[in-house]
């Protein structure tokens, strides 16, 4: 009797690997998952299945052949169901969430490119802000890509997991294809475009940045002559004039620094050289610092 218990036993030896899992299974480690590659998903969830089945199927009792003992392990088999059964919801419902939330920021940025790229026209100012996107574009895509596969890649564990996958996961991976589709489409298109209009644009650059940067040397001026210098002024209108001024030189100051990168992102010139054909005497973040000096003298006259 004592040896047909200890073979019985034996052969549930299995039973300890589950066990151990599971005490050392923590809330933390799930959200350790978060952002695992996907592989990683799919092996744990597979192994929780077959233990899943494995435990279903285990042999629950045993009857000596003198019958003088019954060993019955059905409470440890409904407990380990139940604890696996849960464990891989916890895991499949963390997968759907991440699944939605990435696949919603995907949207969200590639949205935000088709926006830009839809939009393009013959306006300079239109063509800089798209310039600038598609260098952004150009710099991530790689990155797009993987998150792409990756957010799909979840989609399919979920497909392939899920006892109801809703079809409101089907519409989402759909929808992304769509859109990753679409954005490849737009950025060969306006890269195309672009290129074709590069003899016309790049002057047209040349011309608006001068432009901006004489009206900042002119606000420049302007702080530092007139009735900011008189100390006679009332200082209350004094400070609202000077934060006017202030305003408009920064809205300049974002212009002008857009047109720069739109300017570098087509002729690949570096921001010294650029300085040096435009005929700055320094930098615009000199300016920057000399404008917030002008201002402090100003504000703190006596």
């Amino acid at each position: 009797m004592r040896q047909e218990v200890q073979e019985f036993c034996n052969k549930q030896q299995w039973v300890e690997d589950i066990y151990e899992f599971l005490k050392a299974w923590n809330s933390q480690k799930l959200e350790d998952l978060r952002g695992s590659p996907i592989s990683d998903y799919v092996k744990l969830v597979r192994k929780l299945k077959n233990w899943q089945e494995r435990v279903s199927n285990m042999p629950v009792e045993l009857l000596t052949k003198t019958k003088l003992l019954l060993l019955s392990g059905r409470d440890v088999q409904e407990e380990l169901e139940s604890k696996l059964n849960n464990l891989r919801k916890n895991i499949l419902e963390q997968v759907k969430n991440e699944c939605w939330s990435r696949n919603q920021q995907l949207m969200k940025k590639l949205t935000e490119f088709l926006r830009v790229f839809q939009t393009i026209n013959l306006d300079i100012h239109a063509i800089a802000q798209c310039s600038q996107k598609l260098n952004e574009a150009n710099e991530q895509y790689c990155h797009l890509e993987e998150q792409v596969e990756y957010v799909r890649s979840l989609h399919d564990l979920i497909r392939n997991h899920c006892v109801l996958f809703i079809s409101e996961n089907e519409t989402l991976d759909i929808a992304l294809l769509d859109l990753w589709e679409a954005f490849q489409f737009e950025r060969s298109q306006v890269s195309e475009f672009l290129l074709s209009k590069r003899h016309a644009i790049v002057p047209k650059l040349q011309q608006l940045m001068a432009a901006a940067l004489a009206e900042l040397e002119g606000l420049l001026v302007k702080a530092l002559s007139g009735p900011f210098m008189d100390p006679s002024q009332e200082q209350r209108s004094t400070e609202q004039q000077l934060g006017a001024l202030e305003n408009q030189f920064l809205n300049t100051l974002s212009n002008f620094n857009a047109l720069c990168y739109a300017y570098r992102s087509f002729t690949g010139t570096d921001l010294h050289r650029l300085h040096f054909h435009l005929g700055m005497g320094c930098p615009t973040k000199i300016r920057v610092g000399t404008w917030g000096l002008v201002s402090s003298v100003i504000l703190n006259k006596p």
